[in-house]
């Protein structure tokens, strides 16, 4: 993504791909928690079609919240995808 916003309604996606901590997909506009996780969602969905959470925990780094997501994509593929959350964390 390159730091270019992608847009989800009011929601938009900024950061980098979400590979780790440091290229987290950064989630903006999100008014509370579940517009949070809902774009969360979307993002996954948008980028790797049909996917299952395999497992899911909060990271707390350099005073940001991450969400780290462990998925199995459509095809069978392990992915983590790092989330920054700190804007709509606990909101």
């Amino acid at each position: 993504m390159n730091g270019s916003p992608l847009s989800a309604g009011p929601v938009q996606f900024a950061g980098g791909d979400g590979h780790s901590v440091e290229s987290a997909v950064v989630i903006r506009g999100a008014s509370h928690e579940k517009d949070g996780i809902a774009a969360e969602h979307l993002y996954l969905s948008q980028n790797f079609g049909s996917w299952f959470l395999k497992h899911q925990m909060l990271v707390n780094q350099k005073g940001r919240v991450y969400d780290r997501m462990e998925i199995t994509d459509e095809n069978g593929k392990q992915r983590i995808v790092f989330f920054d959350i700190t804007d709509f964390f606990s909101k």
